[in-house]
């Protein structure tokens, strides 16, 4: 296998296997990283190096086609000082390569955020600290701007914030949910169908679909139709404690209705 020294990597820079020890032909990844001179480059299955040794981290693995690898760089700056003196600084700047070693995009962006669920958009901070959504092929979803802050997206959607106001965009960068909350709990790599919503010191559960029911957690229906933005559970404290409520967000109404006051209940609906 001829990728130089020392051997193949796992996920930062620290050596696991050495080149003499290691079977490429026995790695099911389609990219296999390795390290040469304190950099990061990937290697086919047959030992041919696909992309060279040049970045100083990443993060994922491709074991089938359309699955991508965030991969970053070092990048410096500095600011003048007093006295003709200058303060450099050092951050990572990711970017985005497809199981052929292809960038998808460049390392330009201080936060490349997945989408789960959907291995085509990404939720992207460029170097002016603008988020913006974009697709695998670089079209613009969300443009720049639009929004301050943009999370991943799960189950379909992502939460966003504009003015200091809080709303939900589905993947199409539709709004579900106008900005209109001063706070929404967050549903990113969440095992939950509800989350919260703060507005004017009340509190409010959004139900990504009339929830109960639905034994998939992870799994929801494309169809919006069914999203609620309603005030159905607005009180919050006689189940305080409990897993239901403080950690899956259930409000007193939803555990009396769904679970007949027992929040123990929630262990069940599997």
């Amino acid at each position: 296998m001829e990728l130089g020294e020392p051997g193949i990597i796992h996920k930062g820079t620290r050596v696991i296997i050495p080149v003499s020890m290691y079977d490429s032909r026995e790695d099911h990844r389609l990219l296999i990283p390795f390290i040469s001179i304190n950099k990061i480059g990937f290697a086919d299955r047959n030992g041919n190096v696909v992309v060279q040794p040049i970045y100083t981290m990443y993060h994922g693995e491709c074991y089938e086609k359309d699955d991508t690898i965030r991969v970053a760089v070092n990048y410096t700056y500095g600011f003048p000082k007093a006295g003709g003196k200058v303060s450099t600084y050092c951050c990572l700047r990711y970017g985005l390569i497809d199981s052929k070693g292809e960038i998808k995009l460049p390392t330009d962006y201080y936060h490349i955020i997945p989408a789960l669920g959907n291995k085509r958009i990404f939720t992207v901070q460029d170097g002016n600290c603008h988020y913006s959504v974009v697709s695998i092929d670089g079209t613009e979803v969300v443009p720049t701007g639009k929004y301050h802050w943009i999370d991943g997206f799960d189950k379909g959607l992502a939460r966003v914030e504009i003015n200091n106001r809080w709303g939900l965009i589905d993947e199409s960068g539709n709004e579900v949910v106008t900005p209109q909350y001063d706070c929404i709990w967050s549903l990113y790599g969440k095992y939950r169908q509800t989350t919260r919503a703060e507005k004017n010191g009340i509190y409010h559960t959004l139900s990504l679909k009339r929830i109960f029911g639905i034994k998939e957690k992870r799994q929801l229906s494309p169809d919006y139709s069914d999203y609620s933005c309603d005030d159905y559970g607005t009180s919050y404290g006689e189940y305080e404690g409990t897993y239901a409520q403080d950690v899956a967000g259930y409000s007193d109404e939803v555990i009396n209705d769904a679970f007949d006051g027992d929040p123990d209940a929630y262990w069940n609906i599997d």
